[in-house]
């Protein structure tokens, strides 16, 4: 049910001037987490990411996702820049596409998952460049299921 996207997906149809966040995800990144779910408790996450830009801009993110007491899971980012401050792409374990929006350091993603829950993700880039917070909220029916913080690092 959780993805950590960490996700996710910061592209870009042509390589920025300066790095921007679109760089972060470039290259092999680990999130470590906790989520919390109503109901259950809550366990850990562990999230490992390989990026890189395509040839037509498009930011493809690799992950294996580790949930404490489920089998390890991959799943896969596709994210394409349609904007200044815009992105949109898709997720493999996500019903229908992702749209995400940049506000100065944070990008605000949301989508449907597969599993039912509408996600809304706020990946927020710290001054560092190495490392983001990552905060997903999953609802139900409008009322919040679950959510997870996950702090994400750059490997390379």
């Amino acid at each position: 049910m959780l993805a950590s996207p960490v996700l996710l997906g910061l592209l870009l149809q042509a390589a920025p001037a300066s790095p921007g966040p679109e760089a972060f995800f470039v290259g092999r990144t680990e999130g470590n987490g906790v989520a919390h779910i109503i109901l259950s408790g809550h366990h850990r996450v562990r999230v490992h990411s390989r990026g890189r830009i395509d040839r037509g801009g498009a930011l493809l993110l690799d992950q294996v996702v580790e949930e404490e007491g489920k089998p390890p899971r991959r799943r896969s980012w596709r994210i394409v820049r349609v904007g200044p401050d815009r992105i949109a792409g898709t997720i493999t374990d996500a019903r229908g596409p992702i749209e995400g929006r940049f506000n100065g350091n944070q990008l605000d993603i949301s989508y449907r998952s597969t599993d039912g829950p509408t996600v809304e993700q706020h990946i927020i880039f710290q001054p560092d460049g190495r490392t983001a917070i990552n905060r997903m909220t999953f609802r139900r029916f409008g009322l919040s299921v679950a959510t997870m913080e996950e702090t994400i690092r750059r490997v390379d």
